[in-house]
């Protein structure tokens, strides 16, 4: 139980009270700036638990500044005109102090809030409930600004509701966290398996008839659950509270075994056939790993590591560690390269409090994410777009390079 309110406790609390069970809820996603990353707020120790529950951590830049917490996703309560935006982006400012938490600036808060709505749907200030005054809840109503009053148990009581907004173009910071949470955060941990006839599988299982787990496992990979998610990724399919679809690029999987094989079962035993083989997928089966490329290039993150080697080529050089390739990453689009490449629990080390890339930091194998330089490194080689694959070796990751087969600019 806090006996002040510092900052750090009134974004936790608010965090979770907007976005409670996150990692258990699909389309959500949240993230918390890197000025909170800091040992010390004032002359405050942060508690490690404080700085756990406002994980992960990244530097998002609006036009307006930098919100305290940046969502997708529609919270539980608290939403006025609800229906007007199924997964709305949602910017929260956090107002609290050290010593005295009724001495919170809650109206600076509200109007920090409200310059964050061209870019964002729901605004939010949130600030020790002491510190609510009616002044400061008829500023909020005027400016449609959510307030969330944080007690000094750290439970929270919506003082006023939030009404949704018509946000204007978003940010690529923003389209980062629309990205991750679209994703149902699968790029959490490891990016599932390695080979991309396991993606396609899942589709295929999918549209097969029947027990789609025991189809997959019995013609693709035992491994089912990094199958579905793989596909789910890579939006083959849907995965709604009333079972699994297959999305529009889905169809065109199973279209597409209709014409290589002629029927869905028939290319299923093909693919059985392919189990255990280490050919790259491009010499084992070059019209399936066009397919499978195609789809990998509407994946954002392909997008970006495309470009990176393009511009890399481009300049005379052809190939990159992979610190190199998070440090370019990051000067087109630091947000998805953080979220692509850092891992969740080392963002505080690779990113300064201020959002920078801190450049020490990137000879430390532990701050990347092992399913990017492994798995999903894999499947940009067997598809046909890198000249080389990964490694599950972290220390052999740092030197393993990034290089296009074919770049544009030959």
């Amino acid at each position: 139980m806090a006996a002040s309110l510092p900052e750090p406790v009134v974004l936790a609390a608010a965090k979770d009270a907007l976005y409670p069970e996150i990692e258990n809820r699909p389309r959500r996603y949240a993230v918390v700036d890197t000025q909170f990353t800091v040992d010390l707020w004032g002359n405050w120790p942060v508690p490690a638990s404080v700085r756990d529950r406002l994980m992960p951590f990244n530097a998002i830049r609006l036009s307006s500044g930098e919100p305290d917490l940046l969502g997708v996703g529609l919270p539980p309560d608290g939403v006025l005109n609800a229906r007007s935006a199924s997964d709305p982006v949602v910017a929260v400012e956090a107002k609290g102090h050290n010593t005295a938490p009724e001495k919170a600036d809650i109206s600076r808060g509200i109007e920090q809030a409200h310059s964050h709505l061209p870019e964002a749907n729901l605004g939010y200030v949130a600030a020790p409930m002491e510190s609510v005054t009616q002044t400061a809840r008829s500023l909020a109503r005027e400016l449609n600004i959510g307030v969330l009053g944080v007690r000094t148990d750290e439970s929270v009581g919506i003082v006023e509701p939030a009404r949704v907004a018509g946000a204007g173009e978003f940010s690529t910071g923003i389209e980062a966290l629309r990205f991750q949470a679209s994703t149902h955060q699968l790029t959490a941990g490891s990016f599932p398996v390695n080979h991309p006839k396991n993606f396609l599988g899942y589709a295929l299982a999918l549209a097969a008839g029947g027990d789609t787990a025991d189809i997959y496992a019995e013609n693709v990979i035992r491994d089912v659950a990094s199958g579905r998610r793989g596909a789910i990724l890579l939006n083959l399919v849907d995965p709604r509270s009333d079972g699994e679809y297959l999305t529009h690029l889905g169809a065109e999987v199973v279209r597409f075994a209709h014409q290589q094989s002629g029927s869905v079962s028939a290319a299923l035993t093909r693919f059985s056939e392919w189990t255990g083989k280490r050919t790259r997928f491009t010499e084992l089966a070059p019209r399936w790993a066009q397919l499978a490329r195609s789809i990998a290039m509407q994946y954002e993150p392909t997008q970006l590591i495309v470009d990176v080697l393009e511009q890399t080529h481009a300049g005379n050089s052809r190939a990159v560690t992979l610190s190199e390739l998070v440090t370019r990453a990051c000067e087109l689009n630091k947000p998805l390269a953080i979220e692509v490449f850092i891992t969740t629990g080392e963002r505080e080390n690779a990113l300064t409090p201020d959002g920078d890339l801190d450049e020490t930091q990137l000879d430390n194998p532990a701050i990347y994410k092992s399913g990017a330089y492994f798995q999903f490194k894999a499947q940009l080689y067997h598809v046909g777009l890198l000249t080389s694959g990964g490694t599950d070796n972290g220390e052999q990751a740092l030197s393993n390079e990034w290089q296009l087969e074919h770049a544009v600019s030959l």
